[in-house]
């Protein structure tokens, strides 16, 4: 991990207010200012206008506490150690994590968290550092048969009821600010938008089958858009949005049929490449911003963008970097970006019936290469040229051994892989089961720990004929190893 140098450059030293705007489950595509016709969105149009929009940004996962845990901590997955939705542990951020609410509220901001659905709630730790935290972590309720479950009525909200919540927080907050407003309307099974919104939207069509359509999807994206221009609305009222840094960002996207998936928790770009949005208080800046950048970036990089442009040193290392050169039009070193998944050791997926090659999954993107590499199903691995081939038809690995070979070396560096079950840490496996209960009613499916029948060996990138049956380096080069299949 790199160490985080932060300085304020401008001799104003006043603090400005900081807004982070989650959009769960979002595609970069259904946004205008990402080419969707029609500007649909003109709200996040208009802050993409005042900022620099990020093309090629890459969240470290599609599922949303993973994702959500590295934007708000700057780190990796492995690092910041949430890597499934529902497990006896590993779905949990430790306390002694820091995070941009316990950064900036050390330092005087007021730190407010308004989250609209479960899976981004104090259960999985995300409420860390926020002084005022409106979630949705509603507690247990005895159901049948004695049996304790989260209390299901109160596990989502829709936009307009987020932004309500946001705007009554923000009211008590006196001196600079950071608010996090997290958005799940457009994930499957979250509330419709109002019948006034959608007897207003004239571009949506009903499907005859009553299945949810591409239309109807950014239509809710449409309505989140709609609540976000009141939320800005709102903040010029009172006059702090002049003084605040924005920063809107998905978690994850949605397959819409890509790749023969509905849903989200794979790796192909549609579900990891994210809108991200930030835009800067000119007395922040040195320069006027770049008004799109398209090389690399990652969603750990808000983290270190955000402190670096409010002032605001961290001792602890990230593995994100400052965007502030891209904003400023600074040249720099490319980014490489990492993603993965654990699905096998997930208990609430039960998807790998129809996908059993997605149960484990390490991405890297070193532009314009991406690579996915599967463990356990070698063969099924891909390469993909993303300037060539930006919608993933093509896998080109058997054509480009030496390009796989360079991209697994730094899937070996990188680290981070899963290779055994979650075990219990000591919580409750009665809060689990009702967790994954809670989810079953929010559009996820339970599921079972598909791993625990894995057998691994260990594998060195420059010496694949030797095997390891125990993680470490190579013995004959000192370099990293990878997981893979055990032979049975």
């Amino acid at each position: 991990m790199s160490a985080l140098l932060l300085a304020a450059c401008s001799h104003d030293a006043r603090p400005a207010n900081v807004l982070l705007i989650t959009l769960d489950t979002t595609r970069a595509d259904a946004l205008g200012c990402y080419g969707h016709p029609g500007s649909p969105t003109p709200n996040l149009d208009a802050i993409a206008a005042e900022g620099t929009r990020f093309d090629r940004a890459i969240a470290t996962s599609s599922l949303t506490p993973v994702s959500h845990a590295s934007i708000l901590t700057g780190l990796d997955n492995a690092h910041h150690g949430v890597r499934v939705l529902c497990a006896p542990s590993g779905c949990r951020l430790a306390p002694s994590v820091p995070t941009l609410g316990s950064i900036l509220k050390e330092h005087g901001w007021a730190t407010i968290a308004v989250q609209s659905a479960f899976p981004v709630s104090s259960w999985f730790g995300l409420d860390h550092g926020f002084e005022r935290c409106d979630d949705l972590d509603g507690g247990f309720v005895e159901g049948t048969g004695g049996k304790m479950a989260w209390d299901q009525a109160s596990l989502q909200r829709r936009a307009d009821e987020t932004t309500d919540r946001a705007l009554a927080n923000l009211s008590h907050a006196t001196g600079p600010f950071c608010l996090w407003v997290h958005y799940w309307d457009p994930h499957d099974g979250a509330p419709e938008p109002p019948d006034d919104f959608v007897a207003s939207d004239a571009t949506v069509h009903a499907s005859d089958d009553g299945r949810r359509t591409r239309e109807t999807y950014e239509q809710r994206v449409r309505y989140v858009d709609r609540q976000i221009g009141r939320l800005v609305a709102a903040l010029r009222a009172r006059g702090s949005w002049d003084d605040t840094i924005v920063v809107v960002v998905a978690d994850h996207g949605e397959g819409l049929g890509d790749h023969d998936w509905n849903g989200h928790r794979i790796l192909y770009q549609e579900q990891i490449r994210v809108p991200l949005l930030v835009r800067v208080p000119p007395r922040l800046r040195e320069r006027a911003p770049v008004a799109a950048y398209d090389r690399v970036v990652r969603t750990t990089d808000v983290l270190p963008t955000i402190l670096d442009f409010a002032g605001v040193a961290c001792a602890s290392p990230v593995d994100g970097l400052s965007l502030r050169a891209p904003i400023e039009g600074r040249s720099e070193s490319p980014r490489v970006a990492f993603a993965d998944e654990v699905n096998g050791y997930d208990l609430n997926f039960a998807a790998l019936a129809e996908r059993p090659h997605d149960d484990f999954g390490y991405a890297v993107i070193d532009y314009p290469w991406k690579y996915v590499f599967r463990p356990l199903h070698a063969a099924n691995s891909e390469l993909f040229d993303l300037s060539q081939d930006a919608g993933e038809a093509h896998n080109v690995a058997a054509l480009e051994p030496e390009r796989v070979h360079k991209l697994l070396r730094e899937l070996a560096r990188h680290g981070g892989f899963v290779t055994r079950p979650f075990s219990d840490d000591g919580g409750s496996r009665i809060e689990t089961a009702a967790a994954a209960r809670a989810l079953d009613t929010l559009g996820y499916v339970q599921g079972r720990e598909v791993g625990h029948d894995a057998r691994w060996s260990w594998q060195c990138p420059d010496h694949p004929n030797r095997l390891l049956e125990d993680h470490g380096p190579c013995p004959a080069c000192g370099s990293p190893c990878v997981p893979v299949a055990r032979a049975r």
